[in-house]
C-alpha cells in the first residue's frame, strides 16, 4: 500500500529507490523499443547509477528511452499540443471526443504520454542524457505533484538543479 503522501516518498526516498522504482514502471513501454529488464536489473541498473557508474547497458536503454518519450511527445503533438501545453490543458478543449468512452479514452492516452514523457526524461537526465532536460525544468518549476518531484530529484542529481 503506498503512504498518503507519494510526493514526500519520492522526495525522501534513497536515489537508487527512486531510480528503481521509475525504470520498473517504464518496463513496458521501454520493451516495445527493445530494451527488456527484469525487476532485479532494475534495482541493478539503479543502484549502480546512483553510485555514479555507468552500467554497461546504458546505451542501450538510453536509445530505448528516446524512443519512449519521441513516440509519447508525437501522441500529444496529434492532440495539437506540445508536452507543456499539454500538462495544463483542460480537457474539455481538447477536440476529437463525442462519448464519455471517447473523452476518457483520450483522457487516458494524454495522461499516459505526460507520464512516460516524464519518467522517460527523468530517467534520460539521470543515465546521462539531456537532451529532453527543458521538459524537466519546466516540471521542476510548476506545481505538477509527482512529476514535479521527480524532475527537481532528477535534475539535482545531475547537477544542473
Amino acid at each position: 500500500m503506498l503512504p498518503p503522501d507519494r510526493a514526500q516518498t519520492f522526495e525522501n526516498a534513497p536515489l537508487d529507490d527512486l531510480l528503481g522504482v521509475l525504470l520498473r514502471q517504464m518496463r513496458r513501454p521501454l520493451a516495445g523499443h527493445g530494451f527488456t529488464i527484469s525487476d532485479t536489473e532494475a534495482l541493478h541498473l539503479a543502484e549502480a547509477r546512483a553510485k555514479g557508474d555507468n552500467p554497461a547497458e546504458t546505451s542501450s536503454l538510453l536509445a530505448a528511452l528516446a524512443g519512449v518519450v519521441n513516440e509519447s511527445l508525437a501522441v500529444l503533438r496529434g492532440f495539437g499540443l506540445t508536452f507543456e501545453q499539454s500538462l495544463d490543458a483542460d480537457m474539455a478543449a481538447i477536440g476529437g471526443w463525442q462519448t464519455t468512452a471517447e473523452f476518457l479514452e483520450i483522457a487516458n492516452e494524454k495522461s499516459n504520454a505526460e507520464l512516460r514523457i516524464t519518467l522517460g526524461a527523468a530517467l534520460a537526465l539521470a543515465f546521462g542524457d539531456a537532451q529532453f532536460k527543458a521538459l524537466l525544468t519546466h516540471l521542476a518549476a510548476g506545481s505538477y505533484g509527482d512529476e514535479t518531484v521527480i524532475a527537481r530529484r532528477m535534475l539535482h542529481f545531475a547537477g544542473e538543479g
